[in-house]
């Protein structure tokens, strides 16, 4: 599901991510990326506009700039806990550095289509991921990952949600 952010999104984006960033080099914490060929801040601000795309996609009321050291869920949808993973690549997949980093309910997948246009492209639930995820090496080390076709689709969550909230399960 494409998400393109307004021009109001995008620059809370933006001073979330400096302070972000500010904060977390202030408090000596190490930004743990792979990605040599990108800064720190095109990182978090990346991971911000996703977070963004998917509190628009299900109305819920995030805050981008909480504090605090990052527990693995970004946000929540009524009891369900969101881990939001963004890639560059349209093509990108779903990727933990270990199967214990995942912490979430559920970790849903968001690439960059365009410079403000976001796909929120689906979701795995934790006991998926553990049992169907699969080992990978992209050249910084061994993860963990599952490709964006194995994913369910992003509208099936608003389904687990929606049963969950109203006790049809």
């Amino acid at each position: 599901m494409l998400v393109k952010l307004s021009q109001r999104d995008v620059s809370v984006c933006e001073q979330a991510a400096t302070f972000r960033w500010q904060l977390a080099r202030a408090s000596g914490v190490v930004n743990q990326r792979r990605d040599k060929g990108r800064t720190d801040g095109d990182l978090d601000l990346l991971g911000i506009k996703a977070e963004m795309a998917v509190a628009r996609v299900f109305d819920i009321d995030h805050n981008p700039f909480h504090l605090g050291v990052d527990t693995g869920k970004d946000m929540w949808l009524g009891d369900i806990s969101i881990d939001v993973k963004a890639t560059f690549h349209r093509t990108g997949r779903l990727l933990f550095k270990s199967q214990d980093a995942f912490k979430a309910h559920c970790a849903v997948l968001v690439c960059r289509h365009e410079e403000d246009i976001l796909d929120v492209v689906g979701y795995a639930p934790r006991s998926t991921f553990l049992r169907e995820g699969s080992k990978i090496n992209l050249g910084y080390g061994e993860g963990f990952c599952m490709d964006q076709k194995t994913l369910r689709p992003i509208h099936d969550l608003w389904r687990v949600y929606t049963e969950h909230r109203l006790k049809f399960n």
